[in-house]
């Protein structure tokens, strides 16, 4: 199993700018639930551009074309700011060696006499094939192949493949993400280890929620509830570094959907020096800061967090039994 899906270079030109513009839609939608995953963008073919901009949709229409227009738009403003994060701020795709591979097995559409390298990484890798609802062919939830595999006595078989291409499959393979990301990152350390992919705009502290993370021995639901507020801060600094917000308010996170209570600190531990003392961390620049900010998770656990009006990130800087009040 690998951290990711395999883009569908061959269910590209869409016939029209319109269609194109539509589609592309539908296509960020789909990364930005992957994304959420903790699942990147696989590439198969070395020689293929890894900046989406470049991306040609239709004839002499590329993502780039898209993202000029779409940012004067008030409409589409949320989808352009996602797609300039993506772009700038950590790689959005991977290129996948497939050279070991290669010769041993093949993988093609029933129907087809060729296979396609596509179909043999999302098969081997056992991932999800994205793709654009160009061709019928590729407008299936899940897409019938053969594989075969060349051996001492060859072998030919017939399987599925779980393809997104629309709002519907989203939603029909959403409980299949939601158990390859569980998978993926089934153990806070996994969290841990690849916060850096996880929240590229969060600084999880390693001295506390570092020590916590790759220690945990509590239930797994709160783990649950902690990354779901991760996912959540982690969008609200997109939308912070775009301007979208000036400052931070935990309203703005109720705003994102966020169902949890967060809140402050009371006026009694704020008045006490030996409570606050307990709620002052230290950042990786040497600052020491006052992380009243909390979030309220099951059997009385906490996530405190500080946002920085600087450099309009946050750091996370405690998980775990609520502090000493």
């Amino acid at each position: 199993m690998i951290n990711g899906i395999v883009l569908n270079h061959h269910s590209l030109p869409f016939c029209s700018i319109k269609e194109a513009k539509n589609g592309l839609l539908v296509f960020l939608k789909i990364i930005q639930t992957c994304r959420k995953a903790g699942l990147k963008i696989l590439l198969v073919d070395e020689d293929q551009d890894k900046s989406l901009m470049h991306l040609e949709l239709a004839e002499g229409y590329f993502v780039r074309n898209w993202y000029e227009s779409a940012k004067k738009q008030s409409k589409l403003k949320d989808w352009s700011t996602f797609l300039r994060s993506v772009e700038t701020r950590q790689p959005l795709f991977e290129t996948i060696d497939l050279n070991h591979i290669d010769e041993a097995i093949e993988v093609g559409l029933i129907g087809e006499k060729e296979g396609k390298r596509i179909l043999l990484a999302a098969y081997y890798f056992q991932t999800f094939l994205v793709s654009f609802a160009t061709l019928h062919i590729w407008q299936k939830h899940r897409l019938k192949v053969w594989v075969y595999k060349l051996s001492d006595v060859p072998e030919e078989t017939n399987t599925e493949i779980l393809n997104l291409y629309n709002n519907n499959s989203l939603a029909i393979h959403s409980e299949e993400l939601n158990k390859r990301s569980k998978e993926l990152y089934k153990s806070a350390s996994d969290i841990w280890y690849n916060r850096k992919v996880l929240f590229p705009n969060l600084i999880l502290l390693s001295d506390q929620i570092g020590s916590s993370l790759q220690n945990w021995s509590h239930r797994r639901d709160i783990l649950e509830k902690a990354r779901v507020a991760l996912n959540v801060l982690e969008e609200f600094c997109t939308k912070w570094q775009d301007k979208e917000y000036t400052n931070y308010h935990h309203e703005y996170l109720r705003d994102l959907g966020f169902t949890a209570e967060v809140s402050c600190e009371s006026t009694s531990v704020k008045a006490s020096p030996q409570k606050r003392k307990k709620r002052l961390f230290w950042l990786d620049d040497g600052r020491q800061v006052y992380c009243e900010n909390h979030v309220k998770l099951p059997e009385g656990f906490r996530l405190h967090f500080y946002p920085d009006p600087i450099k309009k990130r946050i750091y996370v800087a405690y998980l775990g039994p609520h502090l000493p009040l």
